[in-house]
């Protein structure tokens, strides 16, 4: 099986949890978290300029799993700036996939914390490019 589908496995079907996540560690409305998602995409340039979706779109995409990847983004950089760590299989594989698509620096922290699935993840992006 190539990287790139044993890493999609993984994040695709849980990348949602990053929306669940956040919401964990978010202090404040379902509103304002929305807005804080949306402003950190926007400032990241993950979205053009645009309003929040309603505070009660975050819930719904975590129950239907269905959460756009703007937000899944964003959700990432927010949890990253506030010191969140992953702890088990499946957030490392997710953790590993959002640090190399958002442009994050890999610290030898990181390396540590995910290494086989940062191997996957930087294996995954040379099956793409090639």
């Amino acid at each position: 099986m190539s990287a790139k589908t044993t890493l999609a496995r993984m994040v695709n079907p849980n990348r949602a949890n990053l929306i669940k996540w956040f919401s964990y560690r978010f202090i404040g409305s379902s509103a304002q978290a929305a807005e804080c998602l949306t402003r950190v995409a926007i400032e990241r340039k993950y979205i053009p300029s645009r309003a929040a979706p309603p505070g009660e779109s975050l819930k719904r995409w975590v129950k239907d799993n269905q959460a756009p990847q703007w937000a899944c983004r964003a959700a990432f950089d927010y949890l990253i700036d506030n010191q969140w760590r992953p702890d088990d299989e499946q957030s490392k594989a997710i953790a590993a996939r959002y640090l190399l698509l958002n442009g994050h620096r890999v610290t030898r922290e990181w390396t540590e914390l995910i290494e086989p699935w940062l191997n996957i993840a930087q294996q995954a992006n040379r099956e793409i490019d090639s």
